[in-house]
């Protein structure tokens, strides 16, 4: 795909105002493909409401603009060289990621109805770590943003049109994220939830193991 992109970009001269199109319209696509980001905000919001998964969604986009922004100004790359810190982030990522998967599988009762249509009063930290911790344990998307940047922008590139491009990664994870936990916290879907709690519960669970799983073993065998 990279490939393609290198030869459209070759055929065309494009302003920076088409550039910063692009960066973003790369970065919403991603949006459809499954990652432990979007199941931690859907079970997050399926278990403790529209503010908890609010919030776990702002955490996300905050891990989203701290990489975007590292790839964008060309520190990812300081990142990338030093494997033992790229495998250190990857082993406890993966631990973190693993135990969150282990405590959503463990959940074996249905709470009542009354229950799931209220909003659970946590500190907005908790949640908000979450979904922090959750983006921050794939380094790997380090290497995404830098994928896309080589295509998209050049040595030629103004400021402000990489700020541009930064904002607006930073705005379409937020949309996206805010958008994923008002669905998931609807009263139907949460009632629906609390009807299969316990199956719906470990099957998530076991998806972000499986991810947690591959990240440690990434972080361990290429060191």
């Amino acid at each position: 795909m990279m490939k393609l992109l290198h030869l459209f970009m070759d055929e065309i001269t494009m302003d920076p105002l088409h550039a910063v199109y692009l960066t973003v319209g790369l970065f919403v696509i991603t949006f459809f493909n499954p990652g432990a980001n979007l199941f931690v905000v859907v079970q997050t919001s399926l278990a403790s409401g529209r503010r908890a998964g609010v919030l776990t969604g702002l955490g996300v986009a905050l891990g989203d603009a701290f990489y975007s922004g590292l790839g964008l100004f060309g520190l990812a790359t300081l990142i990338t060289q030093c494997e033992e810190i790229f495998s250190l982030i990857r082993i406890v990522g993966g631990a973190y990621l693993l135990w969150f998967a282990w405590c959503s599988m463990r959940r074996q009762s249905t709470p009542q109805m009354s229950t799931l249509q209220q909003p659970i009063n946590a500190p907005w930290y908790v949640f908000f770590r979450r979904g922090l911790i959750t983006d921050l344990s794939n380094p790997q998307t380090v290497l995404f943003f830098i994928s896309i940047f080589s295509v998209t922008l050049n040595a030629e590139t103004p400021t402000w049109a990489r700020l541009m491009a930064w904002a607006g990664i930073v705005l379409a994870s937020i949309i996206w994220r805010v958008f994923l936990s008002q669905a998931f916290s609807l009263p139907a879907v949460r009632r629906a939830y609390g009807r299969m709690q316990r199956v719906a519960s470990r099957v998530i669970g076991a998806i972000i193991g499986v991810f947690a799983l591959r990240l440690i073993y990434e972080g361990v065998t290429q060191r």
